[in-house]
């Protein structure tokens, strides 16, 4: 790890003098263009030919910043999780595996029952994949968009998008196969609503309510089959997904199906990045990264997905 470490910091060394050498240049750039334009001004006696060293200018500098800014940029990110982040997973999970430019596909996100409607745009990075005790998992960075349209101001239709999701989707072989789904959602409408959102959550069907109050609070349950709802939900799983929901941060999503459990989790940030204004080996960017993986890792103890109480038929 010592050799990846040493290699990715003289990349980034040689990204950052890069990037020096484009901030000269734009400046080069942009001051070239106001000459022109100061001259044709000089010349022509109108402010417009001053406006028309902009296009230049811009287009100029956008060549520049794609040159010594975001290829060098890129360069060291795919370096970083291909050497330091890989080095990190098989040092702390010698059974997982990570492919920075995969990850969960578009059709296991819609299979998944997580979200009730299929992504219009989507985008996945970061798999890991592999098996952590008895347990065969694999989670992504996920980004689901729905396309939306509007009209503007001038009665033209537009056309834009809405995020679905943005974060971890994590899946994990539970060792049973469901005869039917049974999903555990945010309770959003008993929590902003109160009785009001009790009452409306009987409109979606198949409402379950189990015993842990704390549980109820937090989640609304939803699946065919009562008896197996609970033989999946048992109050030591209940107990667990209400830690699980306060350490993610609200929004936690959850649904048992076929034979997997399957978690969509909550993420504003991007994950596994490498800062390339930080040193390689930094303590706060390689605690970040430790600590964004074991975030990932730790559900399946905190799940006890390990533990091996009903045998697949």
């Amino acid at each position: 790890m010592a050799g990846e470490a040493r290699e990715l910091e003289a990349l980034r060394q040689q990204v950052l003098a890069e990037r020096a050498a484009g901030t000269q240049k734009l400046l080069f750039v942009f001051g070239g263009a106001l000459l022109v334009g100061l001259v044709f001004l000089a010349a022509v006696g109108n402010l417009f030919a001053l406006l028309a060293a902009l296009p230049v200018a811009l287009i100029g500098g956008a060549i520049v910043h794609h040159v010594y800014f975001a290829k060098g940029a890129a360069r060291y990110q795919a370096m970083f999780k291909r050497r330091f982040v890989s080095a990190v997973v098989r040092a702390i999970e010698p059974g997982m595996h990570y492919e920075p430019d995969r990850g969960i596909s578009e059709e296991l996100f819609s299979q998944s029952g997580l979200f009730s409607s299929r992504p219009d745009r989507y985008s996945c990075e970061d798999l890991f994949h592999g098996r952590i005790g008895e347990t065969e998992v694999m989670f992504s960075e996920v980004h689901a968009e729905d396309r939306r349209t509007r009209r503007n101001s001038k009665g033209n239709t537009e056309t834009y998008y809405v995020t679905i999701f943005k974060g971890i989707l994590f899946i994990a072989d539970f060792h049973k196969h469901f005869r039917s789904p049974v999903s555990v959602m945010p309770d959003v409408a008993e929590r902003h609503l109160g009785w009001i959102g009790k009452k409306l959550q009987k409109l979606g069907g198949n409402l379950q309510k189990l015993e842990n109050p704390e549980f109820e609070q937090m989640y609304v349950v939803r699946g065919e089959d009562p008896v197996e709802a609970r033989y999946i939900l048992t109050p030591s799983m209940q107990v667990q997904l209400v830690a699980l929901g306060k350490r993610v941060g609200n929004g936690l999503r959850v649904v048992f199906r076929d034979s997997r459990v399957c978690l969509a989790i909550p993420n504003k940030e991007d994950w596994f990045e490498g800062d390339l204004h930080k040193p390689v080996e930094d303590r706060q960017q390689a605690a970040k990264l430790l600590s964004e993986l074991k975030s990932c890792l730790m559900i399946v103890d905190e799940l006890d997905l390990n533990t091996r109480i009903w045998t697949k038929e």
